[in-house]
């Protein structure tokens, strides 16, 4: 079990700092992406307004507001600009900025640019391209087209850094949270030791007493007689023993949990379990059905397996509607690989429960607690731990007046 918690504490420990990573990746590259579409736009803007050319740093930072672009800084651009005519035909090209291409290669790249858009990005050859198409008169437009490969490159080099450094980073802190993990859970580890070593050593010491006042209700029946008040001392003795039994498995339930498992027989378990059942159930005046499938085989511990199915049939016994169906049905899951018991009974009232809390260790639908209906809330927290055992899944649901517990193993 506290492998477990364990495991769940470095897994949402992990994906905290997972979470974390991904929202600085977002930023960063979002930050640059937002940066570099704003220096194209900047860019094609500066050219469009200039008939396919770059004036002067002075004469753009006039224009354009004071971004301390020097000449440098506007050497460094790749562009190239043409106008067309009616027939979309290139009728006056410049390239005298952008060496590597050629004519032949511009009336190529032509079929990647869409005239009737005004903004574009288009790739060829290695080179990614960002233009804008301005109507200058007429029919005619001018393009001029942006070598923008670096702000791509860049912003595909600061992604994939990013998730290097946010994968070894990851890596590193799962280490980290792996080595230091128990000594995080160390002191929830230390009080349900404690807490289990209570219920054994309580569970013990209360047996002391009970057994005395059990020895002086016994004297006094002898003495006087069976009256009304030692009958319900004795009831109550009885019911406080069974509960500090149940507490005391329960916790040595909890301490046994890598229990060594062997292949048994659930269908003859099953069977000989609820069968038992079976004439207190028909005496109440309820209706039993029984459907057990044979040769169905699980990996667990007998004497365990026989306390589960006890423990839900005798839950949906004491729950019952009176005059009502109890029903324990087991079988294989659609997929052939597991064993499906179900124990069900119908209770008109139970559309009212709190079904989230039945495996809650004291937990009774009837926030009095009162004595009528035999029972301290525990046996579902046992049956719960039993199929942890087991590596199994347990569940209840409610459907048309009935209650159903469904235990995969």
């Amino acid at each position: 079990m506290f492998r477990k918690i364990r495991f769940r504490f470095i897994a949402i420990a992990s994906l905290a700092i997972l979470f974390i990573l991904a929202s600085f990746i977002t930023v960063f590259y979002s930050a640059r992406y937002v940066q570099g579409n704003g220096e194209i736009d900047f860019v094609l803007t500066v050219l469009s307004k200039n008939k396919g050319e770059l004036p002067e740093s002075t004469e753009v930072n006039r224009e354009f507001g004071d971004r301390g672009v020097s000449e440098a800084v506007l050497n460094q651009y790749q562009y190239y600009s043409f106008i067309t005519d009616e027939n979309k035909i290139p009728i006056s090209v410049n390239l005298k900025h952008i060496p590597q291409l050629t004519r032949q290669q511009l009336e190529d790249y032509m079929r990647n640019i869409n005239l009737n858009e005004i903004n574009g990005h288009f790739r060829r050859d290695g080179h990614s391209y960002s233009y804008r198409v301005t109507k200058i008169s007429g029919s005619r437009h001018l393009v001029v087209v942006l070598d923008s490969t670096r702000y791509f490159d860049d912003r595909a080099d600061l992604l994939n850094l990013a998730l290097q450094m946010s994968f070894y980073s990851l890596l590193f802190f799962i280490i980290v949270v792996s080595v230091f993990s128990g000594f995080a859970i160390k002191p929830y580890i230390e009080n349900y030791e404690k807490q289990k070593r209570f219920i054994t050593n309580a569970g013990h010491e209360l047996k002391t007493p009970l057994s005395i006042i059990s020895a002086n209700n016994e004297l006094q029946e002898l003495t006087t007689g069976e009256t009304e008040w030692t009958k319900s001392t004795k009831e109550q003795v009885e019911r406080l023993t069974h509960l500090i039994n149940q507490l005391i498995v329960l916790a040595r339930l909890e301490e046994q949990p890598d229990v060594v498992l062997d292949r048994v027989d659930f269908s003859a378990v099953a069977k000989e379990a609820a069968e038992g059942f079976k004439g207190l159930i028909i005496k109440d005046g309820k209706n039993f059905e029984l459907q057990i499938a044979s040769g169905i085989y699980v990996k667990a511990e007998e004497k365990s397996l026989f306390e589960l199915v006890t423990l839900l049939v005798d839950n949906a016994n004491k729950y019952c509607d009176a005059g009502g169906k109890i029903s324990v049905s087991l079988s294989r899951t659609n997929g052939l690989k597991k064993a499906k018991l179900e124990v069900s009974n119908t209770y008109a009232e139970g559309s009212k429960l709190d079904y989230s809390r039945f495996f809650d260790r004291f937990y009774r639908e009837d926030e009095s607690h009162n004595t009528q209906t035999t029972g301290y809330g525990i046996g579902l927290s046992m049956a719960e731990s039993i199929v942890k055992i087991f590596k199994g899944k347990i569940s209840v649901s409610y459907k048309n007046d009935t209650i159903t517990f469904k235990v995969t193993l």
